[in-house]
Parts: C-alpha cells; sequence; structure tokens
C-alpha cells in the first residue's frame, strides 16, 4: 500500500512540476555521484537535513532542475532504527521551517512536510540489514 501512495504522490509532483517545466527552455538532470561534508548531517537539496551515517544510492536518485524549481528524489540507506530517522526528520525538519502535514506507518513509515515554496515527503523503511530513506520534493525558489 505504501508503494501505491508514493507512487501516487511522486506522480503528482511530477504532473505539478511537468505545467512548470513547460514553461521553461532548460531542464537540468541533477544525480549527485557523491555527497560529502565535514559536519553530522548533510544537506543535498535546500532545507532537507540527511545524516552522514547514510549511503547515499546515485543509482535511485534523481533531481530535476529548471529555472527555480527543483523536484525529485534522493534515496539512502545506513544502519539506524527506522523510529530513530522518524524522530530525527520530525526534529530537524520542524527547525528547518517545515511543517508536518501528515504521517502513517505500516511496514514503512510516510512522512509529509510543507513549507511556502514546496513539499518533501520522507519514507523510512527498516529491512533486515539497512533501513532505507527516501526523500522526495519539490521546490520553488531555488537558485
Amino acid at each position: 500500500m505504501w508503494k501505491k501512495i508514493l507512487i501516487m504522490l511522486f506522480g503528482l509532483v511530477f504532473l505539478v512540476s511537468e505545467s512548470i517545466f513547460a514553461q521553461e527552455d532548460k531542464v537540468e538532470v541533477i544525480t549527485p555521484e557523491k555527497i560529502e561534508s565535514k559536519s553530522d548531517i548533510l544537506y543535498p537539496i535546500p532545507n532537507i537535513p540527511v545524516l552522514k551515517g547514510l549511503s547515499y544510492q546515485p543509482s535511485d536518485s534523481a533531481i530535476l532542475k529548471t529555472g527555480g524549481v527543483l523536484t525529485g528524489m534522493l534515496v539512502f540507506k545506513g544502519n539506524y532504527k527506522a523510529n530513530s530517522l522518524v524522530e530525527f526528520y520530525r526534529v530537524q525538519m520542524r527547525n528547518l521551517g517545515w511543517q508536518e502535514v501528515g504521517s502513517f506507518t505500516s511496514k514503512t513509515t510516510f512522512l509529509a512536510f510543507k513549507r511556502p515554496e514546496g513539499q518533501a515527503f520522507v519514507s523510512i523503511k527498516e529491512g533486515w540489514v539497512q533501513t532505507e530513506v527516501r526523500i522526495i520534493v519539490f521546490l520553488t525558489g531555488v537558485k
């Protein structure tokens, strides 16, 4: 069920961004191969925190940027408990000015956030060996 909801939300973000992209001349696909930082929290997307201990999965990630619009998905894996990551995102996103607008938990925890300039969706799924974090964003006004 979470996959259907995730696909629907990503599709909605894609459709909204598609109408905006149609008005722009240049679309840039950004898939960073490596994300580095000296602090414990990385910011590969403006105002979206990622724990440094999470391993970036570039083959499962893609960001589209055109004009001031940025949309896409970043995927990370790491040795964290899902409930710790849920708490991390609830606290850190609030500290960065995001408002949590909804959440649900089944085998995956799904968190939805909004700010005046966009939306972010975080899914956290704990596996046998690693926990996967998927961050889906739609932001406007990005430089």
